[in-house]
């Protein structure tokens, strides 16, 4: 993972945050139909709190990538969805 004190290069951040992000949904579909499994949900829980911490960074470095991403940024001086380009638009260039 990333050391707080440097910050991953943009395309960098973003892969990480797609691996990730599969991780998670791949869990979640797991445990749709695995519901009592304790290590199935451990995983979980890491890759998860992983991911946040990981939308985290990306959004205090380049912005934030969805909605939920703002309430963490205590800074915020107007509503930064909008600012861009979005990294779907080339932002990552």
């Amino acid at each position: 993972m990333f050391s707080k004190p440097e910050i991953p290069v943009r395309s960098a951040l973003l892969h990480e945050i797609d691996k990730v992000s599969f991780a998670v949904n791949d869990l979640t579909l797991y445990l749709d139909t695995h519901p009592e499994c304790t290590e199935g949900l451990l995983r979980f829980q890491k890759e998860a709190a992983k991911r946040k911490e990981l939308m985290k960074t990306y959004a205090e470095a380049y912005g934030p990538l969805t909605a939920d991403c703002i309430c963490d940024l205590k800074k915020a001086e107007h509503w930064q969805l909008q600012d861009g380009p979005a990294p779907w638009e080339g932002g990552i260039i």
